[in-house]
């Protein structure tokens, strides 16, 4: 059996949490600051429900721009054609591998811009939160090891 000894002292971890801004792809720099400033505030509220306290923003560069891939917008498949029971099979439909192929976006991670109206920017926040420490103790001559210790 594994033993845990919890200590009394109860130290403040960092934490690096990541967060999505969804902006114009064209966005201007007030536009930027302003969506940013936005988001923050909605995630610093709900994380500091959860005893989480905002630190400050990360010195990183924001990843991006990451595409919004629309879930609706790309075309219909071309119909297939239905064979009728007890006549000859029905000359070969439209190629869908051909139109599968076709309705791909063409663009390469530089021009997210060019795919959507919108694009998402991932920045990353430094939220601070109460840890509890622990040691680990080894178990005594026969008994087995945790399964969850790496071996």
């Amino acid at each position: 059996m594994a033993h845990f000894i919890l200590k009394p002292e109860r130290d403040q971890q960092a934490y690096a949490v990541k967060f999505h801004v969804r902006l114009s792809s064209r966005a201007q720099p007030d536009e930027i600051d302003k969506k940013l400033a936005w988001s923050l505030e909605r995630m610093i509220a709900r994380l500091s429900r959860q005893g989480w306290a905002f630190l400050r923003l990360s010195d990183q560069a924001p990843r991006g721009p990451l595409p919004v891939v629309p879930v609706k917008g790309f075309p219909k498949r071309p119909p297939r054609v239905r064979r009728k029971p007890g006549q000859p099979a029905p000359p070969a439909g439209p190629d869908d591998a051909l139109w599968r192929v076709s309705t791909l976006p063409t663009f390469g991670p530089k021009a997210a811009h060019l795919m959507t109206d919108e694009v998402d920017w991932e920045y990353t926040a430094i939220f601070s939160r109460v840890t509890i420490t622990t040691e680990y103790v080894a178990p005594e001559k026969g008994e087995p090891q945790p399964v969850w210790l790496p071996r």
